[in-house]
């Protein structure tokens, strides 16, 4: 029988190996808080407000209808767990997700969010909250995609995974750490 851990596994290789193809392009995502595998500012985190990332993503290809996001705890002790998950953001040639979306089903602007690790049930971001002294990585992943995604406001990370495979044009990637002091 298989865990839920090793679903997850097998559902992101999956999704790697799918989405790899030769014909997806390459995003440009970044964020003005922090460079790509440097430290995420405490504002982000939970001791800090918890506040989304800003993200910038650039080279979204004309065919593209929608982005999704989203965020994993890299080094989670019970496998990678999901932070963060939003789609149906609608795509352009240059897109910004701003700052500090709210705890709710929709975002600001459009998009819509799911539920998080250790969110008690509520949609949308959840901040790194590593324990004190421990370094641990986040990987926010943005995904270029050929259609609008319809999940349910609980979809859990291997539903999101699912929706987006096979749909993706292009992909993206942004790293950090965070510890806290």
């Amino acid at each position: 029988m298989l865990g839920p851990a090793r679903i997850v596994l097998i559902a992101a290789l999956a999704l790697f190996c799918l989405s790899g193809s030769s014909d997806a392009s390459s995003l440009t995502v970044g964020c003005p808080l922090f460079k790509d595998g440097d430290k995420m500012p405490r504002a982000l985190a939970c001791e800090g407000g918890e506040h989304s990332p800003p993200l910038t993503v650039s080279g979204v290809p004309s065919e593209a209808r929608t982005l999704a996001v989203i965020m994993t705890e890299l080094d989670a002790p019970k496998g990678a767990a999901a932070l963060w998950m939003a789609y149906n953001i609608p795509a352009a040639g240059t897109v910004g997700v701003s700052e500090n979306q709210p705890r709710a089903r929709q975002m600001r602007g459009e998009g819509m969010q799911l539920v998080c690790a250790g969110a008690a049930g509520k949609p949308g971001y959840c901040g790194p909250c590593p324990p004190q002294g421990v370094t641990r990585r986040y990987l926010i992943e943005v995904f270029a995609l050929d259609t609008a995604l319809d999940l349910p406001e609980a979809a859990t990370k291997q539903q999101f995974l699912l929706a987006v495979e096979g749909h993706i044009l292009a992909r993206g990637k942004i790293m950090g750490k965070y510890s806290k002091k």
